[in-house]
């Protein structure tokens, strides 16, 4: 009966939970990295994340094209997203799709 009781808690915490706001941890004319906590099973890019990258490689007169994103380190939420400041834009599409699939099992051996 306690497992009944304290699941719906944890759901409504998680929906409660957003991303933060990007920091820039790295920048220069050819790419930007940015850290921020999404709280998510896989990495989620947000839409200020791509807005400042965006903004970032346009100052360069360059376009941001996604490189992906990954965990900080293993104990934490936050996670670090790279973009790559180029003169053609790719489509990020591939990339987010990619890193958004979700394991359906966990293999422990």
């Amino acid at each position: 009966m306690k497992k009944i009781a304290i699941a719906p808690f944890f759901l409504i915490l998680a929906g409660c939970m957003s991303p933060t706001s990007p920091v820039q941890e790295y920048a220069s004319e050819t790419s930007i990295s940015l850290r921020y906590s999404a709280y998510d099973s896989v990495p989620t890019l947000t839409s200020e994340a791509r807005d400042m990258a965006v903004r970032h490689c346009a100052q360069y007169g360059k376009h941001a094209n996604y490189q992906g994103g990954n965990a900080a380190n293993a104990l934490t939420t936050e996670e670090i997203h790279r973009f790559a400041c180029e003169s053609k834009k790719t489509d990020d599409s591939a990339v987010i799709a990619g890193q958004s699939q979700r394991p359906g099992y966990i293999f422990i051996q």
